[in-house]
């Protein structure tokens, strides 16, 4: 398998799981949020933070971010206000609204009510599966920041591309 295919999967299954977030929110009757502003609300947590913090975090784009953050403000989802430091900033925290409805789908995750099955144990797995994005990201960041993979740190990444470890080393 390669990186490039890897990836591919990895974005159709963000687009399932998007597809299927989408079929949750309406059997909550939910229709006024997208899955993709979801995620933005689960990706702010409790507490408040800046915009560009939750850029950091999620990997948003500025104009998507913008558009979605202005969308949940307007919802009742997100509260918004300027920085104490620098009025310049902006701050945003979740509503009630938005806690309520974060609260009503980490409950879901927690009961397996997200469609998995009680007779298999796919902990193991999705854990692993976890892991291994997880190093993946750190090694894509790294090749990023650093202009390319790092031999001295190489052999932890050897499996994604072996080949390309043992022809640097």
């Amino acid at each position: 398998m390669s990186q490039l295919e890897l990836a591919r999967m990895i974005e159709r299954v963000s687009r399932r799981f998007l597809d299927y977030l989408r079929l949750e929110l309406t059997r909550l009757g939910v229709d006024d949020i997208s899955p993709s502003q979801v995620m933005v609300l689960l990706t702010i947590g409790t507490g408040e933070i800046s915009v560009r913090d939750l850029l950091d975090r999620g990997y948003y784009l500025g104009s998507n971010a913008s558009y979605n953050l202005k969308q949940l403000v307007e919802n009742g989802y997100l509260d918004r206000g300027a920085s104490a430091r620098d009025r310049r900033l902006a701050r945003i925290s979740l509503s009630p609204k938005g806690q309520l409805l974060c609260e009503r789908l980490r409950m879901l995750d927690e009961t397996n009510q997200f469609g998995l099955s009680q007779d298999i144990d796919i902990e193991p797995d999705l854990q692993t599966t976890y892991d291994t994005l997880r190093r993946l990201e750190q090694w894509c960041s790294d090749a990023l920041r650093y202009g390319g993979v790092l031999v001295a740190s190489c052999t932890s990444y050897s499996f994604i591309a072996p080949d390309l470890v043992n022809f640097l080393t």
